[in-house]
């Protein structure tokens, strides 16, 4: 076993006693069971809300510029003009 979630998972194991070792693989089914119906439904329920929510993009004023803001040289050759 390469796969340390394995090695993991034997250690879990070997550490109930031989009767309880049934017990403990039918709870950790029906454990990993629920979780991924309340995963899909945390994932649906997220799916549906999104789904109803309408977004628009709202238009962001321009920013004022002032003097300070434009270059001397540019200045300087519009009073050329």
């Amino acid at each position: 076993m390469d796969d340390p979630r394995h090695h993991e998972a034997e250690s879990l194991i070997t550490g109930q006693t031989s009767r309880k070792r049934t017990e403990y693989i039918v709870e950790s089914i029906l454990a990993a069971n629920q979780s991924d119906m309340l995963e899909a439904a945390v994932r649906r329920a997220i799916r549906d809300e999104l789904n109803r929510l309408h977004l628009s993009a709202v238009p962001q004023p321009e920013p004022e510029t002032s003097l300070s803001d434009i270059p001397d040289s540019l200045i300087n050759a519009l009073e050329a003009l």
